[in-house]
């Protein structure tokens, strides 16, 4: 189970895996990096959920494809 984290943290690791952000709509922000996508909020803590989907889709964009 993820446990919540802090909002700096989880952009230091987007940013780190390449992820670039771009506004959102109110306190959500859009991170992307080529065709992968996640959305976080601007909050001092970010949920479970929130930091397992932003994990996941650093998981998606590091790992390498079958194709390779």
């Amino acid at each position: 189970m993820v446990k919540p984290m802090k909002y700096r943290k989880l952009v230091g690791l987007l940013r780190e895996a390449g992820f670039t952000p771009t506004q959102g709509k109110g306190d959500h922000e859009k991170w992307r990096n080529g065709t992968t996508w996640t959305i976080i909020t601007q909050t001092t803590e970010c949920s479970p959920k929130v930091v397992k989907d932003a994990l996941d889709a650093c998981l998606l964009y590091t790992s390498p494809s079958p194709r390779d």
